[in-house]
């Protein structure tokens, strides 16, 4: 592909043959779709628009778009594209942490996936390559433990896994995509469809390889503008001042919750009472932080790593 900041190569994986083809995403597709979730929606539509969501022959797409994995601030968001069990209708839920970035940093600009393995199984991807391997002995457990008996397998070091749990596995029409960093491709039920393709989880290994720009000069500058809007101290955005570098995602917690605007209890409310308090930001920041550790790329560092040392919930996250 001469377009630049795509990889040229999509990784398409059918799991009830176990084969892999290797394919550049359709110029064409590039220049109108331009990102992980436009691509991922125009393969989705490829497959069908009136396809059951939990076929074999639905699609599953983990999609990057041109600028994934490169210097440019906040570049590490993966679009997790399929169509949804929980709506019927197409479904785009993005992540955080490394695992775009290594994706690309393997030479993908994405994976699209079809079918249905005869038995549990997980894709590596390393070097421009991909493999499916048995994930029997993974099948039954949670994400956090897939996660440490992948990352004993493959090495810790440059390495990203994106895993289904107990409720992927058991077709939960919510279930979520989560990676090592706790990033939750957390919308729409795309963990349900790996369930139900006998996908356990994307393994990539890939050391750093940022894609460059040809014109180094006019992406300073483009770089620096976008750079300058981020950290504005006005913003909520501006790393370690605005709410989201100082409190992570839950920064609106006790507002939402005031106005009305919070769905409690499964969205049969709207408000959690005076439950909220404790699950906002500020209170996590003062009773729960241990760090703050950011994304590829992104200086704002709304993830929040947190430690309950005692009592029946004890837990590092």
């Amino acid at each position: 592909m001469a377009l630049g900041g795509y990889a040229g190569r999509v990784g398409h994986i059918d799991l009830s043959s176990r084969s892999v083809e290797y394919k550049p995403i359709p110029e064409d597709w590039a220049l109108k779709y331009i990102g992980g979730r436009g691509l991922g929606v125009r393969y989705v539509y490829e497959a069908g628009p009136t396809i059951d969501p939990l076929a074999p022959a639905n699609v599953l797409c983990f999609m990057n778009g041109p600028l994934t994995g490169s210097e440019a601030t906040m570049s590490g968001r993966l679009a997790i594209v399929s169509k949804s069990p929980l709506t019927g209708t197409v479904t785009d839920s993005h992540q955080g942490g490394w695992s775009a970035a290594r994706l690309r940093w393997a030479g993908f600009d994405g994976l699209v996936i079809k079918g249905k393995a005869s038995g549990p199984v997980y894709a590596y991807i390393a070097d421009g390559k991909v493999e499916l391997r048995d994930a029997a002995d993974l099948w039954g457990k949670g994400v956090h433990e897939t996660v440490r008996v992948l990352q004993e397998r493959h090495g810790k070091d440059d390495l990203s896994v994106m895993a289904i749990g107990q409720a992927g596995e058991k077709l939960v029409r919510f279930a979520s995509w989560l990676n090592e960093n706790d990033r939750a491709s957390g919308r729409g039920g795309t963990g349900c469809v790996g369930g139900s393709k006998n996908l356990k989880a994307v393994v990539v290994k890939a050391k750093r390889k940022l894609p460059r720009a040809a014109n180094r000069a006019e992406w300073k500058t483009a770089q620096g503008n976008a750079l300058a809007k981020i950290m504005d101290e006005s913003t909520i955005t501006s790393p370690r001042k605005g709410g989201l570098s100082l409190y992570g995602t839950n920064m609106l917690m006790n507002v939402t919750n005031t106005i009305g605007a919070l769905g409690a209890r499964n969205s049969q409310e709207t408000n959690f009472g005076d439950g909220a308090e404790k699950l906002s930001g500020e209170y996590v920041k003062e009773h729960y932080l241990i760090d703050d550790p950011t994304c590829h790329a992104c200086p704002v560092a709304c993830k929040k790593e947190v430690e309950v040392t005692e009592g029946p919930y004890k837990v590092k996250m």
